[in-house]
């Protein structure tokens, strides 16, 4: 049975899609942190790797520039996947060290449906993994994190989107230099109503989890 499974309070009207469920899982009041903060700027402290985003400091997830049990929440979404293979590890290892006791880690990657991994064009030009919920969870609980929630949601229209934006607003942007929208209004729309849903196999895996 379907169900909405986050909070509508929490969330922002400008924010959509995946974003919107993610700021639903975020706890207000927590001194958090934001590893790989192009799309999430939802922390105190937004870290990404790229200088052009222009987030608070320029840092990746393997090598965290803070001392240990600095922040009571991180946000590692949808970074996973774009690590180098077999580096997901230090990432968490990493993660696990800066937040303090009891800290929440929320963490976004895409699902491994076969459907949705063949049809992701990135993944066939740079690193971009698909994820089983079970390869998450025993990445996880092997780092000493707990799961509270997890789930996916998202479906065929944040898979169109993904499209979209790979074949036209990417290209655009690149060689035109304009400004677009990541996708149509209707697709965005279709893809709002999917990520409002909890599914069996949803386009993205949603997990938040917290430190024992």
């Amino acid at each position: 049975m379907k169900s909405n499974f986050y909070n509508q309070s929490k969330i922002h009207e400008q924010i959509s899609g995946r974003l919107k469920v993610i700021q639903g899982l975020i706890s207000k009041g927590k001194f958090s942190l934001s590893v790989g903060s192009k799309e999430t700027r939802f922390a105190e402290v937004n870290i990404d790797i790229d200088p052009s985003v222009n987030s608070d400091i320029v840092a990746e997830a393997r090598f965290l520039p803070f001392r240990d049990n600095a922040f009571q929440q991180v946000l590692f979404t949808d970074v996973i996947e774009h690590l180098p293979k077999g580096d997901e590890p230090k990432a968490l290892q990493e993660i696990y060290r800066v937040l303090c006791d009891g800290g929440e880690l929320i963490l976004t990657t895409p699902y491994n449906n076969a459907l949705y991994t063949f049809l992701d064009l990135a993944r066939y030009v740079i690193t971009h993994r698909h994820y089983k919920k079970e390869r998450i969870k025993d990445l996880l609980e092997s780092h000493r994190f707990y799961i509270e929630v997890m789930f996916t949601a998202g479906g065929l229209w944040a898979c169109l989107s993904n499209l979209w934006y790979c074949l036209i607003t990417y290209p655009i942007k690149k060689i035109l230099n304009y400004r677009v929208s990541y996708a149509p209004l209707f697709i965005k729309s279709k893809m709002d109503q999917e990520y409002n849903i909890a599914r069996y196999n949803g386009y993205t895996i949603f997990v938040k989890s917290r430190k024992k």
